[in-house]
């Protein structure tokens, strides 16, 4: 494995830097990695795991699009929670790929004006930050 050949994408036939990717290293397309991973799918799902084009996000859902393993790994964690999930509802998982940033994200977006949080001023500061950013008067 060329552990840099991400580098250099070869997109309809044009050499192209990927500067929006996080691999910086090429282990996204290392095969003795995706070897590793596929070896862990098979032990905790007890299937054969399907065809991934890469490992990991190689970036933010925004910037390089979503992917197959995300998703699989969101219905696998769903279906740990709600075994008898029925894919006509709204139910759903959704990966975040920090402690941070799902702080942020759903403090920020779920509690409304008449909702409240206790905490004291020990918690972390994701979750005072995504306080502040949600619709929730702020009393202290």
């Amino acid at each position: 494995n060329n552990i840099n050949n991400n580098i250099n994408n070869n997109i309809n036939n044009n050499m192209m830097i990927d500067f929006s990717s996080n691999d910086y290293l090429g282990l996204a397309h290392s095969e003795s990695q995706l070897q590793k991973v596929n070896e862990c799918y098979h032990k905790y799902t007890q299937t054969n795991p399907p065809p991934y084009p890469y490992l990991g996000s190689t970036g933010s859902r925004l910037l390089s699009g979503n992917s197959k393993l995300a998703i699989d790994i969101e219905n696998y964690i769903l279906n740990i929670h709600h075994p008898t999930f029925r894919h006509d509802t709204k139910k759903g998982a959704l990966l975040f790929n920090s402690g941070y940033d799902a702080n942020l994200s759903i403090l920020s977006s779920i509690p409304i004006n008449h909702d409240f949080i206790i905490m004291d001023e020990l918690v972390h500061n994701s979750l005072i930050m995504g306080i502040k950013m949600s619709r929730m008067p702020l009393d202290q």
